[in-house]
């Protein structure tokens, strides 16, 4: 039997590979790890897998593609502002998890969400339960 170890990857299509790989590298803090022809950018071990795509519609009507965890969501959302993300989707308070989040866009690729965890919540947090 094959037991999964980890994410490996996550598939990033854009129309403007050049745009978005700026975007994640300055805007967002993730580090460049090229691979051969193959543009990845890494948070922590996770590696985003940059590829090329088609924009479709409107980027305030497509879905986000994965979410980035932020310790502070109102900072985070202005400071990717500065690097020509916008707001898509305003704060909000989700129903499966405790705390914040938002959709915002990404130079030359599909939107991003952005999330705020409320403590103890988190990825590994077991205990949660919606809130009455």
């Amino acid at each position: 039997m094959a037991t999964a170890e980890r994410v490996s990857h996550i598939p990033f299509r854009c129309w403007d590979r050049d745009a978005a790989f700026a975007f994640f590298t300055e805007a967002l803090g993730f580090e460049p790890h090229p691979r051969g022809p193959i543009t990845y950018v890494r948070l922590g071990e996770q590696l985003v897998e940059l590829l090329p795509g088609e924009q479709s519609g409107s980027p305030e009507s497509a879905p986000y593609i994965f979410g980035i965890e932020v310790a502070n969501l109102d900072g985070a959302i202005e400071h990717v502002g500065r690097y020509g993300s916008e707001l898509l989707r305003p704060i909000g308070t989700p129903t499966s998890f405790w705390g914040r989040q938002a959709v915002v866009s990404v130079p030359g690729g599909p939107p991003i969400a952005l999330r705020e965890y409320e403590p103890p919540d988190g990825p590994t947090f077991t205990e949660w339960r919606p809130r009455s």
